[in-house]
């Protein structure tokens, strides 16, 4: 994975040709869709609309494997053990693809669940050719959007996209942020798909009520931001990442960087969970992947083939967070599409080794615990967010008040 980024990043060349590639992509897509041509996201690995579901039983997501060697263990708990020969050669395998029932993850995705468990969940997928495009069509243009979630290498993929952005989308003024345009402002992000014609992957902080990427309908009323992204930009078929990562490791890996931030520290967390099982820092339940696709497909049930984004299409694809660099940049050939370089950069990997008292893991699930196993899709995002906003407001007072020696 990181040789291949590496050689992205210098062999200007190459990135040219790739660039006058896809602008002539683009160029076909848009004659094609002047003329009688049928524009279609009917491609392998994507054998099923999202258009057609009612319920959560026939929602389908998507899971992206990079094939490991027999010696190597990978199941988004942290653990991995590589026999770096043997993944040499795993390493030049193609990806492997499976599809799983939404239904089948609310029901079965535990504390305990590891990436190989999900596996087991879902059906393999061969590509037989039935997918491929027929005479007079045309390939919808395709664009990944990476969910960056804390404790799933999202700081290296947000400084990514920043970078990527920065050096390749001229077309945007860039305020003086850490975050790329767009990450934390749905507006926004739609401008930078939208004027950022060489850039296929971006990334958006993933788990946010506000960033409706897939039920989007344009700016609110009152907004002194114009309609013309909405109004003139082509549909798209947007890919989302959304990483994997066991919830027993996620919370133990959230609570050893609290601790670190926090001075060695853990009475701020104490006090919060133990208050009203607020979050804090890393340490949200909404954060947590499972419950962030209940987010998404709460999204996508909203936006069944109604207004702005019904002309977008959408699917939902798990992959490992331990195999980010080589996942990212394989789907995205596997797609056309310009990987995204620097993805192969790892923050944060080595901190020290103390953390919070176990008991402090022990209130978490307490508190969260039952919303992992009975979580379906959010089907009232008004309510949620409301949810969510009085929560941060009791949180965010509770912070103030011990920051100020009252609590």
């Amino acid at each position: 994975g990181s040789g291949r980024h590496h050689h992205v990043e210098k062999d200007e060349g190459h990135h040219r040709h790739n660039t006058k590639k896809e602008k002539g992509s683009n160029l076909l897509r848009r004659a094609a869709s002047k003329s009688n041509a049928v524009v279609t996201v009917n491609q392998f690995p994507f054998t099923r609309s999202l258009e057609r579901f009612k319920r959560s039983e026939s929602f389908y997501l998507y899971i992206v494997e990079r094939p490991h060697a027999s010696s190597d263990s990978a199941n988004g708990d942290g653990t991995n053990n590589n026999n770096n020969n043997a993944s040499s050669d795993a390493a030049a395998a193609p990806l492997q693809w499976s599809e799983v029932r939404w239904k089948d993850l609310v029901d079965h995705w535990g504390r305990q669940t590891t990436f190989t468990d999900l596996l087991g969940m879902a059906t393999p997928l061969h590509d037989d050719g039935r997918t491929k495009l027929k005479d007079g069509e045309v390939a919808m243009q395709k664009k990944m959007i990476l969910h960056c979630l804390p404790k799933a290498a999202s700081t290296t993929l947000r400084r990514a996209c920043y970078a990527h952005q920065k050096e390749h989308c001229s077309a945007i003024d860039f305020p003086r942020q850490q975050d790329p345009f767009g990450y934390r402002n749905i507006d926004d992000f739609f401008h930078a798909v939208n004027k950022c014609e060489d850039i296929d992957v971006f990334c958006v902080q993933g788990g946010d009520a506000l960033m409706s990427v897939i039920n989007y309908e344009g700016k609110e009323e009152g907004s002194n931001k114009s309609n013309e992204d909405d109004d003139e930009r082509e549909p798209f078929h947007f890919v989302h990442m959304v990483p994997f990562r066991n919830f027993d490791a996620w919370v133990e890996s959230a609570i050893k960087q609290i601790h670190e931030i926090d001075g060695n520290k853990c009475d701020r967390i104490d006090k919060l969970l133990e208050e009203n099982c607020y979050g804090y820092r890393e340490l949200y339940m909404e954060l947590y992947p499972k419950m962030v696709l209940s987010l998404l497909i709460g999204m996508a049930f909203d936006a069944n083939g109604k207004g702005i984004s019904a002309k977008d299409k959408h699917h939902i694809m798990l992959y490992n967070y331990e195999d980010v660099d080589g996942v990212v940049a394989k789907v995205s050939h596997f797609f056309d599409m310009e990987p995204l370089p620097r993805t192969n950069k790892q923050y944060k990997a080595s901190r020290g080794e103390g953390t919070c008292p176990k008991e402090i893991s022990e209130k978490f699930h307490q508190c969260h615990d039952e919303a992992l196993m009975s979580t379906d899709a959010i089907r009232d995002l008004k309510a949620e967010r409301q949810r969510r906003k009085q929560n941060d407001r009791g949180m965010k007072s509770m912070y103030q008040c011990m920051r100020k020696g009252e609590c």
